[in-house]
């Protein structure tokens, strides 16, 4: 038994050692809550001053579980096709009354007219420069107006002569196919403008106002006889013998004046005014 007791002694010291230098293996219970802990978050809460936001499942778990405050429990779904677009109201926009916007238009025309005594001396038809070719195309300021007015276009030969053509006045509603027939007709007469301020322009200024090409109603192709029955009156003297042109007339005449700052004396004023309330 003594020959035994020192080798079983050696055998307990060698196991013991041998223990010190084996680690431990966790148990299988300890492994799988380790991996749980690892994928799981954090579910502290977040630090003062810091939004945490839900997750999405977690969002709609939750809205699905507890529906809002008002709503009931299983609220009506829109189905919305992604192409469609709300309604849209729109309003009409207001549409001026045409009578109205007229009758505002001749009362400014009115308005920008001047009153004022007129020069009756001095007056010399040879002091406006009138039926000059100012383009150079052969065609003298009359010549082009009865081209730009006829009713049938004439066919324009050599010097500017004039044939086939068809012409319409508007004075008085007579009709040519003849243009030595028809008078080229300054709106307002050079008298006229002379006696309304003409009287302090140049020579250039009275010249662009016999030939004024620019503003239409400044020179009009008329029958010769309402051209020399009207001569150098006024509207307040002289009407065209078609009543039913006199509003387009009168306010073709107050354009003219306006554009070259030409005055209207008390009577002729008057009787604009009398024939554009009737407009």
């Amino acid at each position: 038994m003594r020959r035994w007791g020192p080798i079983v002694g050696a055998l307990l010291l060698i196991g013991f050692i041998g223990n010190l230098f084996t680690p431990d293996e966790p148990s299988p219970t300890q492994t799988v809550t380790a991996a749980q802990t690892a994928e799981q978050p954090s579910t502290s809460e977040p630090a003062e001053g810091s939004e945490s936001e839900p997750s999405e499942a977690t969002t709609a778990a939750d809205s699905a579980a507890e529906p809002e405050q008002g709503q009931s429990e299983e609220p009506v779904t829109e189905s919305i096709s992604p192409s469609s677009e709300p309604t849209r109201t729109s309003e009409a926009e207001p549409v001026a009354d045409p009578a109205s916007t007229e009758s505002s238009d001749l009362a400014d025309l009115l308005l920008a007219l001047t009153i004022a005594d007129e020069v009756t001396t001095g007056y010399d038809r040879d002091l406006f420069r009138h039926w000059v070719d100012a383009d150079g195309d052969g065609c003298d300021a009359r010549r082009e107006v009865l081209i730009t007015e006829a009713v049938v276009a004439p066919l324009v030969g050599s010097g500017c002569s004039l044939t086939g053509g068809e012409w319409y006045s508007v004075y008085d509603g007579q009709v040519t196919d003849d243009p030595s027939k028809f008078d080229v007709d300054h709106m307002v007469p050079l008298k006229e403008a002379w006696d309304s301020g003409a009287n302090a322009w140049s020579s250039e200024t009275r010249r662009a106002y016999a030939n004024d090409l620019d503003l239409a109603p400044a020179l009009i192709a008329v029958s010769a006889s309402s051209n020399r029955s009207k001569s150098d009156k006024d509207p307040a003297d002289w009407l065209p013998p078609l009543a039913s042109y006199h509003c387009q007339y009168v306010e073709d005449w107050v354009q003219v004046k306006i554009k070259w700052q030409l005055s209207v004396d008390e009577r002729e004023f008057a009787a604009i005014r009398s024939v554009l309330a009737g407009c």
